[in-house]
C-alpha cells in the first residue's frame, strides 16, 4: 500500500494527507473544523512530520480514533515542531491516544507537558530514559521501587556524542538547566551533577566505588514513574512505567535516521568497580649505625 504521507518538497498531497488523517484520527477529524483540516494540507512540513510519525507508531490497520481534544492540542503545537525531538514526542502523544472507542483523552495532559518542555529538556529526557531502559530491559521487576530508588549515572561525553550534540563551551550550563527543569516536572528525582574531579573527591571515597575515567563529568538522577511513562508515550505506547522492562516492546526513534540518537550507557552504583585505595606508605627504617 502506498505510504499515505508521501511528502514532495515538504508539502504533502492534500488528498493523501486528509486520507491518512482520517485513517489515524477516525471520525474525530470531522469534528476539528476547516481550520485544522486546511492546516494539515497547507502548512509546511512540521505538521506533516508529526502526523507521519504518529501514523508509523500507531496500528492503523485496526479500527480506531483519536479524541478531537488530543488531536487539536497536538496539531496546534506541531506547527512549531522544527526540532526532531519535539516532533518525536508530539507524534507519540498522538499515536498513544488512538483507541477503538476514541474517547480516552488522557494524552491531553501529556501533550501539555511536552508543550511546556524545551527541546533541550526533551532531548535530555530521551537520553536519560534510554539509559534507564538499557539497565532494566529484560529484568523481572516485582516493584517499581526496585529501580526507581537506584541512582543512575550518565557520563557527559556519552550525552554529547550520542544524543545531545551540544557545544562543549555551553554544554554544562545547558544540561544542568535542562536537568533542573525535568526534576521540577517530576520526570526525574534527586538530581546531582559535577565534573569527574568533583565525584572523585566527594562521592567515590564515601561510596567506595570508582566511576569510569573516560568522561569529563557525570549527571546522576533517580528515574520516576512519570518520566518512564512519558518516554513510553513518546514511542506511541500508553503503558505503565513497569513496561519499560519489557524486552518485546519496540522503542525506536521514528524520525530521520541520520539524527536518530544512540543508546546512552547508564551506571548503577552497584555495577561500578570497587575504588582502589592507594597502598599505605611504610616509613623506612633507619639504617644501623656505621661501625668505626
Amino acid at each position: 500500500m502506498t505510504d499515505p504521507f508521501i511528502i514532495a518538497g515538504g508539502i504533502a498531497s492534500a488528498p493523501l494527507v486528509l486520507d491518512a488523517a482520517k485513517r489515524l484520527l477516525g471520525p474525530s477529524l470531522d469534528m476539528l473544523g476547516d481550520g485544522i483540516k486546511s492546516g494539515l494540507v497547507n502548512r509546511k512540513s512540521n505538521v506533516h512530520k508529526v502526523a507521519e510519525r504518529a501514523d508509523a507508531k500507531a496500528d492503523t490497520s485496526q479500527p480506531g480514533a483519536i479524541p478531537p481534544r488530543v488531536a487539536s492540542e497536538v496539531f496546534d503545537k506541531a506547527q512549531w515542531a522544527e526540532d526532531e525531538f519535539v516532533a518525536e514526542y508530539l507524534s507519540g502523544m498522538l499515536a498513544s491516544a488512538r483507541t477503538l472507542a476514541g474517547i480516552d483523552d488522557s494524552a491531553v495532559s501529556w501533550t501539555a507537558l511536552v508543550g511546556r518542555l524545551s527541546s533541550d529538556q526533551l532531548r535530555l529526557h530521551y537520553a536519560l530514559y534510554s539509559a534507564v531502559r538499557g539497565k532494566v530491559v529484560g529484568q523481572k521487576v516485582e516493584n517499581l521501587s526496585d529501580w526507581e530508588s537506584k541512582p543512575v549515572f550518565v557520563g557527559y561525553m556519552d550525552l554529547i556524542t550520542k544524543v545531545l550534540a551540544w557545544d562543549g563551551d555551553t554544554f554544562q550550563a545547558r544540561v544542568i538547566e535542562a536537568g533542573v527543569g525535568l526534576e521540577r516536572e517530576g520526570l526525574i528525582d534527586t538530581l546531582a551533577h559535577g565534573s569527574t574531579g568533583f565525584w572523585e573527591k566527594h562521592w567515590s571515597p564515601r561510596s567506595g566505588k570508582a566511576l569510569p575515567d573516560d568522561q569529563f563529568g557525570f549527571l546522576m538522577f533517580q528515574p520516576t514513574s512519570a518520566g518512564a511513562m512519558l518516554f513510553l508515550r513518546a514511542h506511541g505506547h500508553k503503558l505503565d512505567a513497569g513496561k519499560l522492562t519489557d524486552v518485546d516492546l519496540t522503542l525506536e526513534f521514528a524520525g530521520d535516521p541520520n539524527q536518530a540518537p544512540l543508546p546512552v550507557p547508564g551506571y548503577w552504583a552497584d555495577d561500578l568497580p570497587v575504588l582502589q585505595q592507594p597502598s599505605p606508605v611504610h616509613e623506612q627504617e633507619d639504617p644501623p649505625p656505621a661501625k668505626g
